[in-house]
């Protein structure tokens, strides 16, 4: 349903889940770390979740201070057998956009047909780009294994993550090293010539890479693409610029932190020219931007 470039693909089943359930439970948190779940109606945009909420609620409030949240949704069945579920974590933002308003407003009509119509202006829309999925599915396996066991078994498969094309060991590690930041289109991300210190990862949005003279773009990139790491480990100023081709959010890691976690990753820093050689042939159209 996503326009949007989505390199790392979700599995249709996955995306087929979501479109079939109607409520998610959504845990934010204050900056301070306090936990908060909530339960809402939501309309999906392939991986893409949407619920609304009014500002002042607690959820909206936490959000505001901290994008991070993670949620569940699932279907529970007295057979075990019978039991899906989504597990994942990601970021939320409000829509500000009306013609994008207007658009999630029609998707909840088409889906919710019974609700009551009414003015949107007393409440706001929210987006949750997901950065980890898992899929919970125990119809394919089925719960037999867990006989004799107490409790149940739940099969969980690992449907998506934009950290899976990075060469490390625990993404919970990265992910605590990450920022994230949201550029406006339009807004430059970073500059040709400039000090190579950040790592980024494009976490929804697109970004376009500038000729070398920054006259135009050259190649775009999307949700999952990541870039930098070049010029940090060549410790070499960059290249060429990167800038925002629509709204963008974007998780970015500092350059020690980023090394840091690349020699612990691969054992040696000595193997870094081998992490490069191999990103630049994958990425050869769009190397310039390293």
């Amino acid at each position: 349903m996503s326009t949007r470039e989505q390199p790392i693909a979700v599995p249709p089943k996955v995306i087929e889940y979501l479109a079939s359930e109607r409520t998610m439970t959504l845990a934010t948190s204050t900056p301070g770390g306090v936990p908060y779940a909530n339960t809402f109606l939501y309309v999906n945009d392939g991986p893409t979740l949407i619920f609304w909420s009014r500002s002042s609620a607690t959820s909206a409030r936490h959000v505001e201070q901290n994008p991070l949240v993670a949620f569940t949704i699932d279907t529970y069945a007295g057979d075990l057998t019978k039991i899906r579920g989504v597990q994942g974590t990601g970021e939320c933002s409000v829509i500000l956009s009306g013609m994008e308003i207007a658009r999630v407003a029609d998707l909840f009509g088409q889906r919710f047909p019974d609700l009551q119509p009414g003015a949107t202006i007393s409440i706001s829309f929210f987006r949750v780009v997901p950065t980890t999925i898992t899929y919970i599915d125990n119809t394919a396996d089925g719960a037999e294994s867990a006989a004799g066991t107490f409790g149940a078994e739940f099969h969980k498969q690992d449907a998506f993550s934009v950290f899976s094309d990075l060469p490390v060991e625990p993404v919970e590690n990265i992910e605590a090293e990450m920022r994230t930041r949201t550029y406006p289109a339009g807004e430059v991300i970073v500059d040709a010539g400039g000090p190579a210190d950040k790592f980024f990862i494009i976490v929804d949005g697109e970004a376009e890479v500038l000729s070398e003279d920054g006259s135009r773009p050259v190649a775009a990139l999307g949700p999952g693409r990541f870039f930098g790491e070049i010029a940090i480990l060549r410790d070499t100023p960059r290249t060429a610029a990167v800038r925002a081709r629509t709204d963008v959010t974007i998780m970015s890691m500092d350059r020690d932190e980023f090394r840091g976690m690349m020699a612990q990753a691969l054992g040696t820093v000595g193997d870094f020219d081998k992490v490069i050689a191999a990103r630049m042939q994958d990425l050869s159209p769009r190397s310039a931007a390293r």
